[in-house]
């Protein structure tokens, strides 16, 4: 992906991948790029957890045994935190529309719309398809005491969908 920094973007059916390849192509108002000295992207983070149920069982001569089985993914969650200097309204304001958006459409991406593009690593990218794609499950925006031209944000993302 041609982002140079960091950005969130939706996809919708008239934009799918194989319409626009290339997501730095979608329209502006799908697009939340952080390439400013104002808009600041501080903390990308991943937390990844599986669904282990663990079953402990006596058997009858008293041995003590654990079954157990794997359910796959419990959750994959990635966190992006930041600054938004100046208390730019328009960007926060396109923040939480991002986030107030239905986060799936039911024809094409099922298990979210939305994409992250991260020129650090790519590890963190995804870009959404009708197998996989990023929700936005948690939005936070906070500014306190004297600083009341800095906003800082926390952007909760959740995984759908099938990870290879």
């Amino acid at each position: 992906m041609p982002f140079t920094s960091p950005a969130i973007y939706f996809r919708t059916v008239s934009s799918t991948a194989s319409i626009t390849p290339d997501p730095s192509n979608l329209p502006s108002d799908q697009i939340l790029q952080f390439d400013s000295e104002n808009n600041i992207v501080e903390l990308v983070d991943n937390a990844y957890q599986n669904n282990v149920s663990i079953d402990p069982a006596t058997n009858p001569d008293g041995s003590k045994k654990t079954f157990l089985q794997d359910n796959g993914r419990l959750e994959d969650i990635v966190t992006v935190s930041g600054k938004l200097q100046n208390a730019d309204s328009v960007f926060i304001n396109k923040l939480k529309s991002f986030a107030r958006k239905l986060q799936i459409e039911p024809v094409f991406h099922k298990f979210g719309i939305f994409g992250l593009a991260y020129p650090v690593t790519d590890s963190f990218d995804l870009d959404p398809t009708d197998e996989v794609g990023y929700f936005i499950d948690k939005l936070q925006i906070t500014t306190s005491g004297q600083s009341k031209f800095v906003v800082s944000f926390i952007l909760t993302l959740k995984t759908g969908g099938t990870l290879v």
